[in-house]
């Protein structure tokens, strides 16, 4: 599965600087993040004192089973292409996958991201390259599964950040996509036996000690994380009776997002979360949060269709646009 990636090629950093740290310990388990500066900005702070520089705050997709904080196929180069042209610096965490992981220690694993963004980032980057960062400018990004994580931060966060952008984010979890077996193709790769997920299962259960993994830089769960949708088992992963971990759920019982607004971008032939997620939120806060700026952009293409795009392309310049602007002001 894995094989259809490039995990090791990370040619689309080369004009930023990374730094990684530590950005919470649970049970000795250490869970990292990564802080990536433009060379431009770092070169010039040496000299130059400069202006605090606005954060993106990015979370990676992977189904919640699968990827991590710097995996390149999930990076989509937009981000780096963002953060060099308004002088941003990006930060990218690493947290608990599931199965091993439940979604509210996912959650609380962001929540405790963000924490440290605000109150921690600010020394360790100033001591690792004298730039300056602004933690009241922050524009949280996310894709797929990182998408459903950036907007619950957005909603659950609505002071703390600007504004939110979420690229094929999965919405609708109680959907048959995501519940019921069926054959399912996505991006060529096979059916995958449910046989994946209960021996996966197994294992757990003889493990002698709780079993904690927040990353999988290889993708070799991937083959888990296609087993998972194609079996319909994300009700494992998201309860169906738990309204707070389901936006739609979320803002029908008067969640808001920041009011520096929301982009939204999907595939019209994704095959992994299916499109019609992101058009039900859509009505949805047309329909209670009306005077949100809020943005769907529906392109064609798969799940990732993303990974070449410039945000000079004109949906992606007028998408981003208002959200710049407040994240910016």
């Amino acid at each position: 599965m894995a094989s259809q990636f490039n995990p090791n090629d990370f040619s689309r950093f080369a004009n930023f600087d990374i730094f990684e740290t530590v950005y919470k310990v649970v049970h000795c388990h250490e869970i990292a993040c990564h802080v990536l500066v433009p060379k431009a900005l770092a070169e010039r702070a040496q000299y130059t004192p400069s202006n605090p520089s606005p954060i993106i705050l990015r979370i990676h997709g992977g189904g919640f089973i699968s990827g991590s904080s710097l995996f390149p196929d999930f990076f989509s180069p937009w981000h780096l292409q963002l953060a060099s042209r308004h002088e941003a610096v990006i930060v990218s965490c690493d947290y608990r996958l599931a199965p091993e992981a439940t979604m509210d220690e996912i959650i609380a694993d962001i929540d405790d991201f963000l924490t440290w963004t605000r109150t921690e980032l600010p020394g360790f980057i100033s001591g690792k390259c004298n730039v300056q960062v602004d933690t009241a400018r922050i524009l949280v990004a996310g894709d797929s599964a990182g998408g459903y994580l950036s907007l619950m931060t957005g909603l659950n966060h609505a002071s703390e950040v600007r504004a939110v952008t979420a690229s094929y984010p999965l919405i609708e979890a109680k959907s048959r996509h995501f519940t019921e077996a069926y054959v399912k193709p996505m991006f060529g790769f096979p059916q995958m036996p449910a046989s994946l997920i209960s021996e996966h299962k197994a294992k757990l259960k003889h493990t002698s000690t709780a079993s904690i993994i927040s990353a999988d830089p290889q993708a070799q769960r991937a083959a888990l994380m296609f087993s998972y949708i194609q079996n319909g088992k994300y009700d494992e992963l998201i309860p169906l009776d738990r309204r707070d971990l389901f936006i739609l759920d979320k803002i029908e019982d008067g969640a808001r997002f920041p009011r520096g607004g929301v982009f939204i971008w999907d595939g019209k032939e994704d095959s992994v979360v299916p499109v019609e997620g992101s058009v039900r939120l859509a009505d949805t806060v047309k329909e209670l949060d009306p005077d949100l700026s809020f943005t769907l952009s529906i392109r064609d293409g798969d799940h990732g269709f993303d990974a070449a795009s410039s945000i000079d392309e004109p949906w992606f310049f007028e998408g981003l646009k208002p959200l710049v602007s407040a994240w910016l002001a």
